[in-house]
């Protein structure tokens, strides 16, 4: 397996979870990138806002990011809360003794209530020699305001935010992202989640008619990227800057472009944001691995998934343990009976191999041809073996007498049911509903192999043919190579898929144990 993408997050840490390091950890990893950290400081908050922060001392964060960047090594940085001008100063330092490439930089600088978070000279700090090492740079409308004052007027710096009275239309935060991106040279990304707009573009100034929200690419060579998307009335948007902020940094990782980096990132955002939940009294999290799906089995584990889910377990067990495996183990069985499950048992080899030819058929790669052909001779092998089987029990009983043999209610369902998932599904649905058969045998008759010798009557049995025959080698191999394919197969099964093929295993089970009970039960005139 290669090595993902490394993405370092400088931040602070949010004791609540919904933003700063815990956030970009879930955001990274939920990109499937690795995720390494260095804090710049500690905080005491919840939904509901900041109760205190802890700096972290400059001298131990340049610690943290040597020791990262000396061993495991950085593909993308990404930084938040910056606590100080000292912090800064190491973090420009850092970058220019690694040579580190690409940043994207979250001016943590204004909260939601529009307190300043830095003092006066980190900001100085901030604008004048980190920023101007960054890729890219995603302040908010407050934060992109404040930054441009600086840049115009270095020597004045507010200590509350604008207020965004003053951006009246989507030109007017198009101008904000083209000024700030002329006066510090990176990309700059405005993003509007605080301003929604009405549907005449318009800004929404109140709750009703909010319609959509617009984020603006400003790029060094001119170009102007505008992005937008519907509006999501939630109250759970905490973390969504960081959030935004890293998941840009993961999508920059795997050599995406810069604008098409943000729009995947907004579009996971907006996923993230409508598959939210309430946590909190305040302004909650959004759902940071709202895209990731966890299969519910391990990787190889997919067939010990199905026998031992919730709706299949007690089947499979009465399946694979039942008294008619039982009866021909120890020879309890009538001669009648076992005749009777081997001419219904024929018919239904029969197809059996009609749909593993369609499984053949449904291949789309030669190696898969190749593996489903070798479950098709298998099934073939399998059927000359009833014939041999029934002429040594009832001589003079031919092939054609077999095939000629009324078809049971309990063959018909079963038979025709794989042939319906053969026609109308896919190679992964055929194959869960052959395989509990073709692994049923084996387990069962395994099963039986392993009792001590009071069951186990070989001597004398004339039904210890079928134990052995399932219970060897060359059987288990050809299962094996079947449930290889279906291992495979199932490293890529999402959430419907997999509850649609539970459905089907515990259809097929369900039929295989009606048959065994219909071959001991059968009355034989």
């Amino acid at each position: 397996m290669s090595a993902p993408p490394r993405i370092l997050t400088i931040a602070g840490s949010d004791s609540s979870g919904g933003a700063g390091i815990e956030a970009d950890i879930k955001v990274i990893t939920a990109h499937k990138c690795y995720a390494m950290t260095a804090m710049t400081g500690l905080t005491a908050q919840n939904t509901t806002g900041v109760v205190d922060i802890h700096p972290i001392p400059a001298e131990f964060l340049r610690k943290t990011l040597s020791a990262v960047l000396e061993d495991v090594g950085v593909d993308v940085v990404k930084t938040g809360m910056l606590t100080s001008t000292e912090s800064i100063s190491v973090i420009v330092e850092t970058i220019k003794k690694y040579d580190l490439k690409t940043i994207v930089l979250d001016p943590v600088m204004i909260s939601t209530s529009g307190s300043v978070l830095l003092p006066p000279e980190a900001i100085s700090n901030l604008c004048s020699n980190l920023i101007p090492l960054a890729t890219l740079l995603t302040p908010n409308i407050p934060e992109a305001q404040h930054l441009l004052l600086y840049y115009t007027n270095p020597g004045v710096l507010p200590t509350a935010a604008f207020p965004i009275d003053n951006i009246n239309s989507m030109a007017d935060v198009v101008d904000l992202a083209k000024r700030l991106q002329e006066k510090c040279s990176s990309a700059v990304l405005v993003k509007g989640g605080h301003l929604p707009f009405l549907s005449d573009g318009s800004v929404a100034r109140r709750q009703k008619g909010k319609a959509f929200v617009m984020d603006v690419l400003a790029l060094s060579n001119g170009t102007v990227k505008i992005f937008s998307s519907p509006y999501i009335d939630s109250n759970n948007t905490h973390g969504t800057g960081c959030s935004l902020a890293s998941a840009i940094a993961c999508n920059i990782g795997f050599s995406q472009p810069l604008p098409t980096a943000v729009s995947n990132a907004r579009d996971y955002i907006s996923g993230a944001i409508a598959a939210s939940y309430p946590l909190g009294k305040g302004s909650g999290p959004i759902n940071h691995v709202h895209n990731i799906y966890r299969r519910p089995y391990s990787k190889g584990r997919f067939f010990d998934y199905l026998i031992n889910h919730p709706r299949v377990a007690k089947i499979w067990n009465d399946y694979v343990n039942h008294d008619f495996v039982k009866k021909i183990a120890n020879g309890t069985l009538s001669t009648e009976n076992f005749v009777w499950y081997l001419k219904q048992d024929y018919l239904f080899l029969i197809h059996f191999v009609r749909a593993k030819a369609l499984l053949t058929y449904k291949g789309t790669t030669m190696s898969k041809i190749n593996e489903c052909s070798t479950n098709l001779s298998g099934a073939i092998r399998e059927s000359a073996l009833h014939v041999r089987y029934c002429a040594e029990l009832i001589p003079g009983l031919t092939e054609q007498d077999l095939e000629s043999t009324p078809e049971a209610p309990a063959t018909t369902a079963y038979t025709r049911y794989i042939l319906d998932i053969g026609h109308s599904g896919d190679i992964a649905a055929l194959m869960v509903s052959l395989i509990s058969c073709s692994v049923g045998y084996q387990v069962a008759a395994k099963n039986r192999e392993k009792e001590d010798s009071s069951v186990r009557t070989s001597e004398g049995n004339p039904f210890w043919k079928w134990i052995e025959e399932y219970a060897s080698d060359k059987y288990a191999e050809e299962t094996q190579v079947q449930r290889d394919v279906l291992e495979k197969l199932a490293e890529g099964f999402g959430v419907t898929q997999v509850e649609e093929l539970v459905e089907i295993f515990r259809k097929v089970t369900e039929m295989e144990r009606n048959f065994f009970s219909a071959a001991v039960e059968a009355k034989i005139p």
